[in-house]
């Protein structure tokens, strides 16, 4: 069998819209949430919180019940830079920005904001990062442990510092797909 896409949500930050909705999220979690979390946090949710009027024909799985990969090839790059500044100005890093900087932040609080305790995987493999991610969940759900597997690439803007180093400049995006099984 092979996987398809059940669902898919994907946000690209724009002029009008630059940071993703996560007013789902108590206020005291959500102020603390880096803009990768709250990207993959806003495309995860709609995944399974689809928009009123929007056909879903298939019916949708438990939230807490189904595994997820996380992709992203920066992670929390800017929550970085700022603590190598902290660091070089202050001789020490804020450690609870320390605890947010690491790359299974975002799926860390998918898993806490839902009571998933299904298993979680963060991915980070370069310029094939999307690509190795997808193969991660088409691998869970082929090895038959679940039924579904949800996906989530997110990446935030491209910081200044890092633009002769990273290249082209990105925009804060991101994509939640939910993989199934194929039927036929």
């Amino acid at each position: 069998m092979k996987a398809c896409i059940l669902r898919k949500v994907e946000w690209t930050a724009t002029e009008e819209d630059h940071k993703p909705d996560v007013s789902f999220i108590p206020m005291m979690v959500r102020r603390r949430l880096s803009m990768v979390e709250r990207a993959a946090l806003h495309v995860a949710w709609n995944v399974f919180n689809p928009k009123e009027g929007e056909d879903v024909s298939d019916p949708l799985p438990e939230v807490g019940s189904v595994p997820v990969v996380f992709a992203s090839r920066w992670g929390e790059v800017g929550t970085t830079l700022k603590l190598m500044r902290q660091l070089h100005s202050e001789g020490e890093m804020s450690p609870v920005a320390f605890s947010s900087s690491v790359h299974n932040a975002a799926p860390g609080a998918w898993s806490l904001f839902t009571k998933n305790k299904s298993p979680y995987t963060a991915i980070a493999a370069r310029e094939r990062t999307y690509e190795m991610g997808i193969l991660e969940a088409e691998a869970q759900l082929a090895a038959g442990g679940a039924d579904a597997v949800l996906f989530v690439y997110a990446e935030e803007a491209t910081p200044m510092y890092y633009h002769s180093a990273f290249g082209e400049m990105e925009r804060a995006h991101a994509v939640a797909l939910l993989l199934v099984q194929d039927k036929e």
